[in-house]
């Protein structure tokens, strides 16, 4: 499913041809991966959907019940949050669960995966060498991390060409890039 009203980055700084020269272009973004099920990563997918951008949300597998019960229960409870995060309780419908074991290969469908899992470099590396393989070339990675080095974070990824890594931290309020190539 992909949203009726994609999400319009204009302005976008983007590397374009082999020199990474840069240019303004737009980037659409018609469906997201928010990997993290946990308070923040979950109310980021719920303002995406009030936004009609369907989200995969992705949390590790369950011990009991469904394996991507994590993630079926952060959706859950954006139903009964208030203030609610999702405008309308329906629109949670638009939040696919996702487990890292079974799901990684709907990263493939996403133009921007976010991460947003504990401030811990050591699972934030073994998660994005866990991705790197199944995000697609045109998306966007982001982290959601409040004070970790995204120097350290980006050289953890592949060198693959046309990938662009940003994070955003609480400190500074601007985004910080770092090109994935």
């Amino acid at each position: 499913m992909h949203s009726r009203f994609p999400v319009e980055f204009s302005g976008l700084w983007w590397p374009y041809g082999n020199d990474m020269e840069k240019t303004m272009t737009r980037f659409l973004v018609r469906k997201v991966a928010v990997l993290g099920a946990g308070v923040m990563g979950a109310q980021i997918a719920a303002h995406l959907v009030n936004c009609r951008v369907p989200v995969v949300l992705f949390d590790l597998p369950a011990k009991d019940g469904p394996k991507s019960g994590i993630a079926l229960k952060a959706i859950d409870n954006l139903k009964k949050l208030k203030p609610a995060p999702l405008g309308v309780a329906e629109d949670a419908a638009l939040i696919e669960p996702a487990n890292y074991e079974e799901h990684l290969a709907l990263l493939g469908q996403c133009d921007l995966v976010i991460e947003a899992i504990a401030e811990r470099m050591d699972w934030k590396l073994d998660l994005y060498t866990k991705i790197a393989p199944h995000v697609p070339p045109h998306a966007l990675l982001a982290s959601n991390t409040s004070g970790l080095s995204i120097t350290k974070l980006s050289a953890a990824l592949p060198r693959r060409s046309g990938r662009a890594f940003a994070a955003s931290t609480s400190s500074t309020r601007r985004a910080t890039w770092r090109w994935w190539s």
